[in-house]
């Protein structure tokens, strides 16, 4: 006679809400891959904002609540109104990519270009010198990236992380350690690889008491179809990995060579009034000196 297996109740899952930036679908997919103790559900600022009214009305719902710093003041997201909330850094590393900068049109919306809302300080900068596209690509050399102190951001970017997680009741002391040994872990400042993401993951689960059971496999890395920002030939060595002048649009498997990254971008400083972002408008006015006695 067959033996019939005894029926088991269904553990209940706790439910998380996250709120957070471009990183979002990432951290949420390796969160409910690493555990099935928990569900999240995802929000990235467009979309908590079209449905803020009816998640605030269904805040009993959630055990945990998971917001970036930033987006719980962008957002003005009342914390008082879920049962448990947590400030959850987003992985922001400039380090690889000193020259990336954002900038902005005449009505301060973020100026798309070849490489989506990422342009290059010292391209503008030139740009703004009169130089030419073709005088301008010379300008990515050695000796420019250490008048501009491209090669000392490290300290710096490494310490503002850990210091930001640290502050947050997570440790990602060790976890970066590991994230060096294997090239550069960053697509850009604020885009990094998915395998870092899950690291936050397994870092909220440990802090909530959760086992990370599953780590077979990672999710999809959705960032590498965002574009993507090369590390600099020089300033990769000084750090240990391979660099490229490689810039990749978003949606494309292609990639831009340096000198037609420098015409497209010229190409939209000329026909749009463009201004600098003013969270680089400090570094653009150091940059602008600098650049404009380097040809």
């Amino acid at each position: 006679m067959a033996r019939v297996r005894a029926a088991t109740k269904p553990t209940e899952r706790k439910r998380w809400l996250l709120v957070y930036n471009c990183q979002v679908m990432g951290l949420g997919n390796c969160l409910n891959l690493l555990s099935d103790e928990i569900e999240v559900e995802s929000y990235d600022p467009a979309a908590f904002k079209k449905q803020s009214e009816q998640l605030l009305d269904r805040s009993d719902e959630f055990d945990l609540v998971l917001v970036s710093p930033k987006l719980e003041t962008n957002l003005e997201i009342d914390r008082t109104r879920f049962r448990q909330f947590w400030s959850v850094p987003t992985i922001f590393f400039d380090a690889y990519h000193p020259d990336l900068c954002h900038l902005v049109t005449a009505d301060g919306q973020p100026l798309k270009g070849a490489t989506g809302d990422y342009h290059s300080l010292i391209a503008y900068a030139a740009f703004r010198c009169g130089f030419s596209a073709r005088e301008t690509v010379l300008l990515y050399r050695d000796e420019v990236y250490g008048a501009l102190g491209y090669y000392a951001f490290w300290d710096g970017a490494r310490d503002a992380l850990l210091r930001q997680f640290r502050d947050c009741g997570l440790s990602m002391d060790a976890r970066f350690a590991n994230w060096t040994r294997n090239g550069p872990f960053m697509y850009s400042n604020n885009h990094p690889r998915i395998h870092c993401i899950r690291d936050v993951a397994c870092a909220l689960l440990d802090r909530a008491g959760f086992e990370a059971n599953y780590r077979e496999a990672l999710p999809h890395d959705n960032l590498a179809n965002a574009p993507i920002f090369p590390v600099y030939p020089e300033i990769a060595s000084t750090l240990g990995v391979t660099g490229s002048y490689l810039f990749k649009r978003a949606g494309y498997s292609g990639f831009m060579r340096l000198d037609d990254f420098v015409t497209s971008s010229y190409a939209l400083y000329r026909e749009l009034d463009v201004s600098i972002h003013p969270l680089h408008k400090a570094l653009f006015d150091r940059t602008l000196p600098i650049v404009s006695e380097m040809l």
